[in-house]
């Protein structure tokens, strides 16, 4: 009976990694120790505001406030909404039971929605919108939870600029930020994202590539 229990904890233990099965508890344990907590690293930083990349990451794009962040699997489309930041803009989003994992954010200030729409091939288009920011890609299955904690890390590291802020809000700077995406609308379609990543794609004005970057930490 013992060499039976041993055999069947081992075959666990050795078969447990390969498990690709998507389990939504593993989401909720990364949002309680990444997501709600105060990530006190950044490495990469503009005018207005600061993030930490992690590991592995590099910043392909900018449009303005937004960037393509890229490691060798993934786009993470981040959008950062300082306008509603400075005046405090807070929106409702309704939970979707009818996608793969939907759910409300909310820790001290920041609030914010995770909307995951599971695709066709083993594929999810992932939203996560938290902290006047919001991350959009389209992930294997296989990669999902590294994906999201990525996201997770870069969302809950983001600190605002103040005074580099209101600069920007006095000279009249920042006017067309909220009309050209609404990072509080949950888009739940592929075709949605894909339009509006291919007007990213055509901005003749973007900075690209890590040279462009003020480094502010080497944390990762």
């Amino acid at each position: 009976m013992k060499k039976i229990l041993v055999l069947a904890t081992l075959l666990i233990l050795l078969t447990g990694c390969s498990i690709s099965k998507v389990d939504s508890r593993s989401f909720d344990s990364i949002i309680n120790t990444i997501l709600y907590k105060d990530v006190d690293l950044s490495n990469t930083s503009y005018e207005g505001y600061k993030l930490y990349k992690p590991r592995g990451t590099m910043v392909n794009e900018k449009k303005e406030y937004n960037l393509e962040i890229r490691d060798k699997k993934n786009s993470y489309y981040l959008y950062v909404d300082i306008v509603s930041y400075y005046y405090k803009t807070k929106a409702t989003h309704e939970i979707d039971s009818n996608i793969f994992y939907s759910k409300n954010l909310n820790y001290k200030n920041n609030f914010g929605y995770i909307d995951i729409t599971k695709l066709d091939n083993k594929k999810y288009f992932l939203e996560v919108m938290y902290n006047y920011a919001k991350i959009e890609m389209i992930v294997d299955e296989d990669n999902l939870y590294d994906a999201f904690t990525n996201v997770c890390y870069m969302l809950s590291s983001i600190k605002f600029n103040d005074s580099a802020i209101k600069y920007k809000l006095s000279h009249r700077e920042l006017e067309t930020t909220t009309e050209e995406f609404n990072i509080f609308k949950s888009k739940k379609s592929e075709d949605n994202f894909l339009k509006y990543v291919e007007e990213f794609d055509k901005y003749e004005n973007t900075t690209a590539k890590d040279d462009d970057v003020i480094k502010t930490e080497t944390s990762d």
